[in-house]
């Protein structure tokens, strides 16, 4: 599984954030459908794989899971509209973007160390081992990623209502663009996305160029259009999670054409193209941007 809830906080955690942390809590993780313990895999920094939640041995989802059948959902949602499932699924199909800067706190004293929420936010309802939270309906997100992955997955129902702060739009419809050639303005504020290239990553300690497609001549790339993330300000830690992502959905991209598969690696991003230079764009938060791999198909 690509997300998981936080036992403690009642948060859903993409496995990616992960990398992020210091220290991973191997038991603090539990499914979104019905509560049992996911355990995070290939999360530690030196893997060059995406990290991901997987079930304790032996342990199976309880029936009627949300999440057990997020693969068959998806299987679904690239033929038919699945907006019957997707309306009670938070996992699956975020209703809007809140970005938030401030977590839930754990007070370790007035819990005795032990890790529980001293927020009012609620934890998880699920009491113990197996038994299934309520059901939600869709959610606001922390970040675009799941709102993304949304977009590819279920091209049927791109109609679903979709708030992001600052961008005109009311639905998966309207609120995504994808740049393309020949390089040209884009005055709008969307969430843009376009093909990852396999071209190597430059960075530095204050900005990682990423390079999309764009205009080629003779069987190569002439002018591209770049992703120019600003993140002096970033920790190492969350400068670590966007680089390693770019260089996974690199890798797998290459391995999907060697394979003869259709899907390719796709970078999404909401940031400020230079007006100067239209190739280049502009990113600051790293909430802001996520590499995917999928084959994107229109409805």
């Amino acid at each position: 599984m690509e997300s998981a809830r936080d036992k403690h906080t009642g948060e859903i955690v993409e496995a990616e954030n992960l990398w992020m942390l210091d220290d991973v809590d191997t038991d603090g993780y539990e499914c979104w459908g019905c509560g049992i313990t996911m355990q995070p895999a290939a999360w530690e920094k030196d893997k060059k794989v995406r990290a991901y939640f997987k079930k304790k041995r032996h342990t199976k989802h309880l029936p009627d899971c949300d999440a057990d059948a997020e693969n068959a959902v998806v299987r679904q949602g690239q033929k038919k509209s699945v907006r019957h499932i997707l309306d009670s699924a938070p996992g699956l199909s975020p209703s809007g973007l809140k970005l938030i800067d401030k977590r839930p706190t754990i007070d370790l004293d007035l819990t005795g160390g032990a890790s529980k929420p001293s927020s009012t936010r609620p934890a998880s309802s699920s009491s113990s081992e197996g038994n299934a939270p309520t059901r939600e309906s869709r959610r606001q997100v922390n970040s675009i990623r799941q709102i993304c992955r949304a977009f590819i997955r279920f091209p049927h129902d791109r109609d679903m209502s979709l708030s992001v702060p600052g961008v005109a739009g009311h639905n998966y419809m309207t609120i995504f663009k994808k740049i393309k050639p020949p390089i040209q303005p884009y005055p709008d504020a969307k969430i843009f996305y376009a093909q990852l290239l396999w071209q190597r990553l430059s960075y530095d300690d204050e900005m990682l160029i990423i390079p999309l497609s764009g205009e080629w001549e003779g069987g190569k790339p002439s002018r591209i259009y770049q992703i120019h993330i600003e993140w002096a300000q970033w920790s190492k830690a969350k400068r670590t999670v966007l680089r390693k992502e770019l260089e996974a959905a690199q890798e797998e991209a290459k391995e999907a054409k060697d394979k003869g598969q259709q899907d390719k690696a796709w970078v999404f991003f909401m940031g400020e193209q230079d007006v100067d230079n239209q190739e280049i764009f502009y990113v600051t938060d790293y909430r802001l941007i996520c590499s995917i791999m999928g084959y994107i198909t229109y409805s």
